[in-house]
């Protein structure tokens, strides 16, 4: 310690320009954050995810897409509707994702390649005019040539995604882009696009339009007020850049018809993923200019009230800001985003990380009062600090890690770059307080001395109530007992919930729009897939299993908040319908054996039996014959795989995983055992989510619970006194979630945090047992034990309880329901805290002290063991 102190005290000023000179480099890697809006929250490789990737690569129709609603009070037939359903649906079909900056960025990319004459040539072919749907191959044979020779991965997922944002469009789906089928009539089969032209006749329109299952419901409604545009993109998940640049075009596009065209007054709503990202950019860009101003004039003014002195309030500040810069700094110089979850992530480093500065400084004043000078205060201070400091610091570390073992993302990097902040908020505080206070520190004056040891209010009152709490001990147990026991039923009855759209303002873009469309009488905003494998070529094209996919398909339809669906029984259901003069008993799935009725060459009337195997593979082939694209929708190549397509008109996770549980039950039934079903989409990914978050809370909430106690019974010595420790964070949580379930706050996305700081937080306990320890081994009552610690560490609980709860309320400015209820929860949680440890160990103490007997002891001994004077 000697040599730490030594040390500090030599190398003072070199210490404050390295962390000075560390915080500028810091400063200068900020200008490199980037945020993240991808909804996903689970990695690529979680099943939840790689099954909808999986068939994006089989499959169209199976990508992020923008919906464009339009809504005409009357009817949408009409011309002036039609024509901008027409126009709208050319303008986005030309869009470009790409743009300047990805222009820039590409030619940094290959800048680092001078000497590579292919890399080269396919860039300037790219680049020669600008970009255009046509530079695809190109951008896509760069990708592959830098993965081949092993670029910098991050210079290829950026050429990954460029090849998207060029030619993004996938598929499209409205009433101008959907394949009809028809019978001409001399006896034809038409595949064609039944609105393909300006100032088309309405009524022509809508008598070939509303007749079609596979439109009716998904692009227009059957009151025919609205008309639905879909545009499929064929960009990566992960790249939310793009997304939003999708939806910031679209909206563009419409805006610009709008303005050019007075006469079209149609509603217009706008939704789909790349809205949703749109909606968390803009929280994200919120909460960052809005909540870190908010906690910063919050501890600022804290820091004021409770020191009153320059040093008190400058040094917890300069530490705080540096470890919040360092965290931060490092994110952007491992390319780590922002997303909703760490863009909390300054409000969280500068309340929990300036817990140690306050110890360190509390300290440092409680020793310059007791008459020693700014040196031995310095030296005491850290004497003192050290141990117990680093120690709760590494308890709180440990529980931040521990959530890395959940597998949603955005959770993880929270985890990590907590730990990261709160391990540079105790090196700084280890290293620049003391270091500043040897350079600038001074000496109190006799004047100042003579008034520093006035009693504290706060140690008066508390004193006083923990005095009549030991009077009153066994009745008010008797009282908390069942209290807690009830509080305990009611945390295993909280809602564990994500609700998607209903997060946001009810006044939100995204949510009017989300809202609007899934009542609107046409596909609903979260689309799932049901994937059918035969695990032979053309073993979907048989009447057994296109008849299973009837079923399920009305199995589906039947289910609450599903709008819409097709399928490969859909396609063919249309073309038996079709091919049979649209005698409605034809549609239907083929028979295994079907009467058909031909005419011969000699106008005789034949009936013959045809397999209806053969008929679906004949649908099959004069579909794709006539020219049909949109099969590769619901078939892929060998026709080994078949997809069903259904969307939902909710966002909560519930919802999906209800309607996913029926299906499971429904399939165990009616499956054909030769098949195998996979589920993918929306549905799956959240009620994945939702899976992780539950399985997250249990496996981090044990795990953290372990590994605190024990470092508490390694700290404290006693496994009793550990145990005690357990017991205020046991009771603390019980309390958080009984009140959660009290209020209807769910456990989320967000709220999920409220885990690891409950068991994480562990100073109020630590700090009070170890003085009372302390008090007991010098022979001191347990109860006045306990009277004295609290008059001296309680009243630094009071203090660290009023700033850590305060700090958090700058959450409730946020935009987003997670983080604002979980700013709720962390004030609540941190008060419960501090209050439940007082009054636990109040109540319990001489049970658990009864075996911590009074030994001998040094003034040099006491020193050392000794706490700090702010817990």
């Amino acid at each position: 310690m000697e040599r730490y102190l030594n040390f500090v005290e030599r190398y003072a000023r070199a210490i404050v320009f390295l962390l000075v000179a560390i915080t500028a480099y810091f400063t200068y890697t900020l200008g490199s954050l980037i945020s993240d809006t991808n909804p996903y929250l689970l990695k690529e490789s979680h099943p939840a995810r790689k099954t909808i990737i999986d068939l994006q690569g089989e499959f169209t129709g199976t990508f992020d897409s923008v919906m464009v609603a339009i809504n005409n009070p009357q009817t949408v037939f009409n011309k002036p509707t039609l024509n901008a359903l027409f126009a709208l649906s050319q303008s986005v079909r030309k869009m470009i994702l790409a743009n300047d900056a990805d222009k820039e960025q590409l030619a940094q990319i290959v800048a680092r390649h001078p000497d590579d004459s292919r890399a080269q040539l396919l860039t300037r072919d790219i680049l020669e005019g600008g970009f255009s749907q046509n530079d695809y191959a190109q951008a896509k044979a760069l990708r592959d040539y830098a993965k081949e020779h092993n670029w910098d991965s991050y210079d290829q997922l950026f050429l990954t995604f460029l090849a998207e944002r060029i030619n993004p469009i996938r598929e499209m789906a409205s009433m101008g882009d959907l394949e009809n089928i028809v019978l001409t009539n001399d006896g034809e089969l038409l595949i064609h696009k039944t609105l393909n032209a300006y100032d088309m006749d309405p009524a022509l329109v809508e008598s070939q339009i509303m007749g079609n299952e596979l439109m009716v419901d998904g692009v227009v409604s059957k009151d025919k007020k609205v008309a639905m545009l879909v545009a499929e993109l064929g960009t990566k998940q992960d790249d939310a850049q793009a997304q939003l640049r999708a939806y910031q075009i679209v909206r563009g596009i419409v805006a610009d018809y709008q303005a050019a065209h007075p006469e079209f007054t149609d509603e217009i709503f706008i939704a789909g993923m790349p809205i949703f990202i749109a909606a968390q950019q803009e929280i994200i860009d919120h909460d960052l200019a809005v909540l870190f101003p908010i906690v910063f004039l919050l501890i600022t003014v804290l820091l004021i009230f409770f020191f009153r002195k320059p040093l008190g309030v400058l040094l917890p500040l300069f530490n705080i800001l540096f470890c919040t810069i360092w965290t931060l700094g490092l994110m952007g110089l491992l390319r780590v985003p922002f997303d909703l979850l760490t863009s909390v992530l300054p409000v969280f480093l500068f309340t929990i990380c300036c817990s140690d500065a306050i110890h360190v400084m509390a300290e440092y004043y409680e020793q310059k009062n007791a008459g020693k000078s700014n040196r031995e205060a310095n030296r005491q201070t850290q004497r003192l600090m050290v141990v117990p400091v680093v120690l709760t610091t590494v308890t709180t570390i440990a529980t931040f890690m521990i959530s890395t073992t959940n597998n949603i993302v955005s959770i993880r990097n929270f985890g990590v770059f907590m730990s990261i902040g709160l391990t540079a908020a105790l090196i700084i505080s280890l290293l620049l307080i003391p270091a500043w206070i040897s350079i600038w520190g001074k000496d109190q004056t006799p004047k100042t001395l003579a008034a520093v040891h006035k009693e504290s209010i706060i140690s008066r009152y508390l004193v006083a109530f923990c005095a009549r709490l030991i009077q009153w001990r066994k009745p008010i147990l008797w009282v908390a007992l069942p209290l807690l026991a009830l509080m305990t039923v009611f945390t295993f009855r909280v809602d564990i919930e994500d609700s998607g759209i209903a997060y946001f303002k009810s006044e939100s873009h995204i949510r009017v729009s989300d809202q609007y469309i899934n009542h609107a009488g046409v596909a609903g905003t979260a689309p799932g897939w049901i994937a059918i494998d035969s695990k032979e070529p053309r073993g979907v094209l048989t009447t057994e299993v296109v008849q299973f996919i009837d079923k399920l398909d009305e199995f589906i339809k039947q289910q609450p908040h599903v709008s819409y669906g097709y399928s490969l029984a859909t396609y063919v259901k249309r073309m038996n319908l079709v091919l049979n003069d649209m005698n409605p008993d034809y549609l239907r799935v083929p028979q295994a054996l079907e009467q058909v009725t031909a005419v011969n060459d000699e106008g005789q009337t034949e009936r013959f039996e045809v397999p209806g195997n053969s008929l679906i593979e004949q649908h099959v082939m004069l579909f794709e014959n006539g020219g049909g694209s949109d099969l590769n929708n619901v078939l892929n190549a060998d026709y080994s795989k078949a997809l069903t397509l259904y969307t939902m008109t909710s966002s909560v996770a519930s919802d999906y995983q209800n309607m996913l549980d029926r299906l499971d039950a429904w399939l165990l039934v009616n499956k054909p055992a030769n098949l195998e079903v996979t589920h993918a989409g929306t549905p799956l990914i959240w009620t994945g989510v939702l899976q992780e978050i539950t399985q997250g809370q249990v496996l981090s909430f044990s795990l953290a619970l372990i590994v605190v106690t024990l470092m508490m019974m390694y700290w404290l010595k006693s496994v009793r006194l550990g145990v005690l420790g357990m017991l205020t964070l046991l009771t603390t949580s019980v309390t958080v979630y009984g009140f959660m379930f009290l209020f209807g706050i769910e456990l989320n996305i967000g709220t999920t945090l409220v885990t690891f700081l409950v068991v994480g937080v562990v100073d109020y306990a630590v700090h009070l047992l170890s003085r009372i320890k302390l008090l007991v081994q010098q022979g001191v009552h347990i109860d006045a034990a306990i009277l004295q610690a609290m008059h001296t560490v309680g009243r630094s609980t009071v203090v660290n309880v009023v700033i850590f709860s305060v700090g958090f309320m700058a959450l409730l400015f946020s935009d987003f329901k997670p983080i604002v209820d979980l700013g709720a929860l962390v004030a609540m949680a941190l008060f419960s805290s501090g209050v439940m440890t007082i009054l636990l160990v109040t109540l319990v103490s001489p049970w658990f002290f009864a075996a911590i007997v009074p030994v001998a002891h040094t003034p040099e001994r006491t020193a050392v063991a000794g706490e700090p004077a702010l817990s």
